[in-house]
């Protein structure tokens, strides 16, 4: 197996683990530029990083490499982020293998993993909806091993559990990540003095079930704006 890894998130890797900088595979098949231009539509860098392990020596004699208790030797990559928390996903535990997630969610993550564009599916959503007119997918391709996908997330993180026909009204930008059975679509905040005062703005996201959504506390675009705000201005 193979990690693949957003280029400039590694913090380190052990003794025996290579690293290969690439546009990356599509899924498990293809690669090219194609790869690399649909990662940058969803809010990935062009290039990513592959990292393999090959043991150098047995590991009872080399104190830099780790084996599992029935002997397994593994090398260990260490992953970081900006601000937020690292989140992991087991693909094979949602429906179709698939995640739909934020634009630029995406850490890290076995390398059959195939990342495609998801359009909103609405003018509205895409304008209002706080995520753009492009969110990312993830689909398992392997059913081999556990294909896993680590994402980012800001702030507090929230799991909600939707039932068929069961609407959540939620922030704009607050989505980490959803199954694919999730409806999304936007609708207007009901009320005058809640669209002026409020703080949230004309429209909310809809989302619809059934399945699962994961929701951050505190949005990139919000985050950057508070510290901005907390910034002495120029003039003493």
């Amino acid at each position: 197996q193979m990690l693949r890894a957003e280029s400039g998130a590694m913090v380190y890797m052990t003794d025996g683990v290579s690293m290969e900088t690439s546009m990356g595979l599509k899924g498990s098949s293809s690669s090219g530029f194609s790869a690399g231009l649909t990662r940058m539509m969803t809010g990935q860098n062009l290039m990513v990083s592959d990292f393999q392990f090959t043991p150098t020596r047995i590991a009872t004699t080399n104190a830099n490499q780790s084996s599992t208790e029935d002997g397994e030797i593994y090398g260990t990559v260490g992953l970081g982020t900006d601000y937020g928390q690292i989140l992991k996903f087991i693909l094979g535990d949602y429906p179709e293998s698939k995640l739909i997630c934020q634009k630029g969610a995406f850490l890290a993550g076995s390398h059959s993993i195939a990342m495609e564009m998801s359009s909103v599916k609405s003018f509205a959503g895409g304008f209002f909806g706080g995520e753009g007119f492009i969110l990312q997918s993830l689909q398992g391709t392997h059913g081999d091993w556990e294909e896993t996908a680590f994402l980012r997330a800001y702030g507090a993180v929230v799991k909600k559990e939707l039932s068929a026909g069961t609407t959540l009204r939620i922030s704009s930008g607050s989505l980490v990540a959803m199954t694919s059975t999730v409806e999304y679509d936007v609708t207007t905040m009901p009320g005058f003095k809640n669209v002026i005062f409020g703080g949230e703005g004309l429209f909310v996201t809809t989302l619809t079930g059934p399945g699962t959504v994961w929701l951050q506390g505190m949005p990139i675009d919000r985050m950057v704006s508070e510290i901005a705000r907390k910034v002495p201005s120029g003039g003493g």
